[in-house]
């Protein structure tokens, strides 16, 4: 009979269990000292800010009475809520049939459509609202000369400085998130229902509208939700079309309130409250019904291939399929490149009238516009990677239950989600122009708060990855002496190295074309290119916008295939090395 003799620990092994529980509060300490800074604080001043007197300092409401008794201040309220409520109406008119008609019919060229519309979505929605300027000034825009010229009519075709128009540009580049919405849960949707409802004689749009779309129902809801906050909260678009007419929206009102000197800290602080309520309330409604998606969606296998046959509607399907390619990129972009390349784009695209020189002056003459490329390649270089990192380590922390309470970290992290972007600009100017730090100028007050924007898209895409991974092999790593950290290291990064790489694509790319974040962060040795472009556009030289513009677009597009090629790439290593699996 042996006995088992319990041994004591050794020295070595104490220190090493001792320094795992120093680096591990370190880490903890330090992720929420820059979760403080970066969300916690900014937010505790625009509330801080909205229940005090600008003149006296003292605790007060009267800076919401001030908005709620004065018309001038309710009516863009009332003019965000109408844009808000038919972006997301048309949006969805035109996105759940186009997401249909691309996931479930032999429409032509189903592909170039699908890349036409998610090139909508990567498209800054400001530099489509310069497009459609272009295009349809009710004096100068190129559609109105034409037909003035053609028809001998004296008023515009279109007048795109209206509420009608900028809801129909703001739709245009919504449509993308109800079509990505949609057309995926219509991919990943089993079939079984609309082949058993055609075998019972029921017709493709009946089995359309009592099969297929009950559904997809909660994705169409959740796409009019995102819809309505994007027209909530967007800045550029209403600051481009909406401005030269004087009608005003709650973020173009904010913009308002910076320009004057001193800017109306406390006045916007409470002004933004409301819209921070309504978009929250919007995401908790998004939350609750993709809870409830589970129960009323059905899984099972794919479609394999099988397509409903238009026939005789193939053309004009073809003709609705093409409203958001054609209106949100092709016209814009075409409008955008012949202006950068014009001399004088009044004169128009004539030969006598091309000329190079915007470009050479964008990239070779002009300090302006190189300062702001190099700000915008940098600043969200270093944003994204910021975010990579936190969003991977408070994502470990909280999938692996590291700690307890960790899922204050998740809420702290996922907050931004909710607030509006030129919300954030306005917490962070009020917390961080001011002594003792007064970073106000600087290239980190725009980095800091890009982070804090963007950082639960990083979050969301590292839990997502680290969801398929299993913790078999760090516990083993674990059970032969390697550290927590050790095993994260060597073990849990490599895996999620592809997917790492594209989630820190996706935070890079909507940063390089950010506005309202920055519009009221931004020096002029600080500009980034979005910015640079809206100050030019306000100075009335539309070549060098133009140009500016192209180059914005180009790196941006640039971005993407780089982010197809590398995502594309990991997914077929994965495939080779599963294939190379099953053989062994």
């Amino acid at each position: 009979m042996t006995l088992s003799i319990p041994t004591m620990p050794t020295r070595s092994a104490s220190i090493g269990h001792l320094r795992h529980h120093v680096l591990r509060w370190v880490v903890l300490a330090v992720l929420l000292v820059a979760l403080f800074l970066l969300v916690v604080q900014p937010l505790g001043w625009i509330l801080y800010n909205s229940l005090h007197d600008d003149d006296t300092g003292l605790w007060t409401l009267g800076n919401y009475r001030q908005i709620f008794a004065s018309a001038a201040l309710i009516k863009p309220v009332l003019n965000s809520l109408l844009l808000a409520s038919a972006v997301a109406v048309l949006s969805t008119l035109l996105g759940v049939p186009l997401a249909w008609l691309v996931a479930r019919t032999d429409l032509p060229g189903r592909g170039v459509i699908r890349v036409l519309t998610l090139a909508a979505f990567v498209t800054p929605s400001f530099i489509g609202a310069l497009g459609w300027i272009l295009l349809a000034a009710p004096n100068s825009g190129w559609l109105n000369v034409g037909w003035r010229s053609v028809t001998g009519a004296q008023t515009p075709l279109m007048n795109i400085y209206t509420m009608i128009g900028t809801i129909f540009v703001c739709a245009i580049y919504t449509v993308p998130y109800t079509f990505t919405m949609v057309s995926s849960a219509l991919d990943e949707m089993a079939v079984e229902l609309e082949d058993a409802a055609t075998t019972l004689g029921s017709g493709v749009m009946r089995t359309m509208i009592t099969v297929t779309i009950p559904l997809v129902m909660p994705a169409v809801l959740v796409s009019f939700i995102l819809s309505f906050i994007q027209g909530m909260t967007l800045f550029g678009v209403p600051a481009f079309l909406l401005t030269p007419s004087g009608t005003l929206v709650v973020t173009t009102k904010l913009a308002e309130f910076y320009q004057l000197f001193p800017p109306a800290l406390f006045l916007s602080a409470a002004y933004c409250l409301p819209l921070v309520i309504v978009t929250g309330g919007l995401f908790y409604a998004r939350h609750k019904i993709l809870g409830r998606r589970q129960f009323v969606t059905v899984g099972g296998k794919g479609r394999a291939g099988r397509l409903i046959r238009l026939k005789k509607w193939r053309l004009p399907a073809l003709a609705f399929a093409l409203i958001v390619p054609v209106t949100a990129v092709l016209l814009p972009y075409v409008a955008i490149v012949l202006v950068s390349l014009s001399k004088a784009w009044g004169l128009g695209p004539v030969p006598s009238n091309l000329t190079l020189h915007w470009y050479r002056w964008a990239i070779t003459e002009n300090p302006e516009t190189q300062r702001a490329i190099v700000n915008s390649l940098l600043y969200a270089g270093v944003a994204a990677s910021f975010c990579v990192l936190l969003g991977v380590i408070v994502a470990y922390i909280v999938e692996r239950r590291l700690l307890r309470g960790a899922g204050l970290l998740a809420v702290l992290v996922t907050i931004p989600i909710i607030i509006p972007g030129i919300v954030l600009s306005v917490g962070f100017f009020s917390a961080y122009t001011r002594p003792p730090l007064n970073f106000y100028g600087t290239g980190t007050i725009v980095i800091a708060a890009f982070v804090a924007t963007f950082l639960p898209i990083a979050y969301s895409q590292a839990g997502s990855i680290l969801k398929g991974i299993s913790p078999e092999m760090e516990r083993a790593a674990r059970s032969v002496g390697a550290s927590e950290s050790r095993a994260f290291a060597a073990i849990t990064v490599p895996l999620m190295r592809g997917g790492l790489v594209a989630g820190w694509l996706l935070v890079f790319i909507p940063i390089m074309r950010e506005l309202s974040v920055a519009i009221f962060l931004v020096s002029t040795k600080t500009n980034v290119m979005t910015t640079l472009i809206y100050n030019y556009k306000d100075g009335g030289n539309y070549e060098a916008v133009c140009a500016a513009s192209t180059l914005l677009l180009a790196a941006t597009l640039m971005i993407v295939l780089l982010a197809r090629f590398i995502t594309e790439g990991a997914a077929r290593r994965r495939r080779n090395a599963a294939s190379l699996g099953e053989v062994t």
